[in-house]
C-alpha cells in the first residue's frame, strides 16, 4: 500500500443499550476491552496520527488504557458521528492521504481488513470507500442506496429509511476510508438530523455522490465481521468468535483439546507444544503453560506460569494483581 494513512475511532457513545454501569467500550472481550481492537488494527497498519474521539465519561479511562502514541480528542456533547468527526480536524490540518474512520465497538476489525479497505480504495481511486455487508436478517444499520453503475449514492440510517428502502439487504458497516483533500472540505456541509437532532456522518456519503466524487463500497463476505458490540448478546457472540480464534491457534502450534467447546482461552495465553487441555478449563490473560502438561479438568489459571510436565486439575490459580 502507498500513500500516507490516518485514522480516527469514534468513541464518545454512551452505549446505552449495555444496559451497565461501565462504559460499552471498557467491556472485555476475553480479557481485551473492545476499544483496544480497533486501536490496535490502526496501529498495525501503522496509521498516523491515530485520533480517538472519546466523552467526558470515557476519556480518562482511555488515556489510562493508551498512555502514549494516541491523540484524544473530546466530544463534549453527543450530537452524533459526524459532529465527532469534527473534533478530531485539529489533528488531521495540512494532512493530505487517507484518512480510516472507525466506530470504537467494532471488535472484529482487522489489519487484514484495513488493508483490504485501504488497497480497494487507492485501486479504485476512490474518494470515498466504505465496506458493507449483506445480511439475510439486517441489523438496525443504515441501507447502501447505489446507482446503476454501482456507485454508493448514499446511505439511508434506518430511522429515515422508507419501507422499500428497509427490504435492502445490503448495510453500512461504518468503517470508511476517505480521501481527505476531497472530503474533508465536505464534512461541514452535513445538517443536522430532524428526527434526533444529530449530524450523521453517512450524509457525507451522498454530499460526496452529488458533487461528482467517486463513492465505492467494498463488500465483506462475512457479515460477522462488519457487526459492533451493542447488547449482552453480540458481547457473547464475540467472546463466542474469539475463543474459537484462540484454540484453534493453540492447536495449529501442537497443543491438543480433549473437548474445545467446554474450554475458554482468553487473549495473551502461551502453551507450549503437546501440551494437553482437559474439558472446564479456562486459561485467562498473562497464563504461561509449559511444554507436555496435562491442564484440566476444572482448571481455572490466570496470570501464573505453569512448568514443564506439570499435571493439574480441579484448581483455581490467579497471579499478582486479580
Amino acid at each position: 500500500m502507498e500513500g500516507k494513512t490516518a485514522a480516527v475511532i469514534l468513541a464518545a457513545g454512551k452505549g446505552v443499550r449495555m444496559k451497565s454501569s461501565r462504559n460499552k467500550l471498557l467491556h472485555k472481550i476475553l480479557g481485551k476491552e473492545i476499544i483496544r481492537f480497533p486501536v490496535e488494527a490502526c496501529q498495525g497498519i501503522g496509521a498516523e496520527p491515530l485520533v480517538v474521539v472519546a466523552g467526558p465519561h470515557n476519556i480518562n479511562a482511555f488515556r489510562s488504557i493508551f498512555p502514549k502514541g494516541i491523540n484524544f480528542a473530546l466530544q463534549q456533547k453527543p450530537l452524533g458521528t459526524a459532529h465527532a468527526l469534527w473534533q478530531a480536524e485539529k489533528y488531521l490540518q495540512g494532512f493530505q492521504g487517507d484518512v480510516l474512520v472507525l466506530v470504537g465497538d467494532s471488535p472484529y476489525i482487522s489489519v487484514e481488513i484495513l488493508s483490504r479497505l485501504l488497497e480497494f480504495h487507492r485501486e479504485t481511486s476512490s474518494d470515498l470507500s466504505l465496506i458493507s455487508s449483506v445480511f439475510d436478517q439486517p441489523p438496525p444499520y443504515g441501507r447502501v442506496i447505489k446507482d446503476e453503475d454501482g456507485r454508493v449514492m448514499r446511505v439511508v440510517e434506518e430511522i429515515n429509511a422508507s419501507e422499500e428502502e428497509l427490504k435492502i439487504r445490503e448495510v453500512n458497516s461504518s468503517y470508511y476510508a476517505f480521501r481527505w483533500e476531497t472530503i474533508s472540505p465536505l464534512l461541514h456541509r452535513i445538517e443536522q438530523n430532524p428526527k434526533k437532532g444529530e449530524y450523521y456522518l453517512t450524509d457525507i456519503v451522498e454530499i460526496a455522490y452529488k458533487n461528482g466524487l467517486k463513492t465505492s463500497a467494498l463488500r465483506i463476505d462475512n457479515p460477522l465481521l462488519t457487526k459492533g458490540i451493542n447488547t449482552r448478546k453480540d458481547l457473547a457472540e464475540a467472546s463466542e468468535y474469539f475463543n474459537r480464534k484462540n484454540i484453534e491457534s493453540l492447536m495449529d502450534a501442537g497443543v491438543s483439546f480433549v473437548s474445545p467447546s467446554s474450554v475458554v482461552v482468553e487473549f495473551n495465553v502461551h502453551v507450549g507444544r503437546d501440551t494437553v487441555i482437559y474439558p472446564f478449563t479456562y486459561l485467562g490473560q498473562g497464563t504461561h503453560i509449559g511444554k507436555k502438561c496435562n491442564i484440566g479438568p476444572f482448571a481455572f489459571l490466570k496470570k501464573v506460569k505453569i512448568e514443564d510436565g506439570w499435571e493439574i486439575s480441579f484448581v483455581k490459580m490467579v497471579g499478582e494483581n486479580d
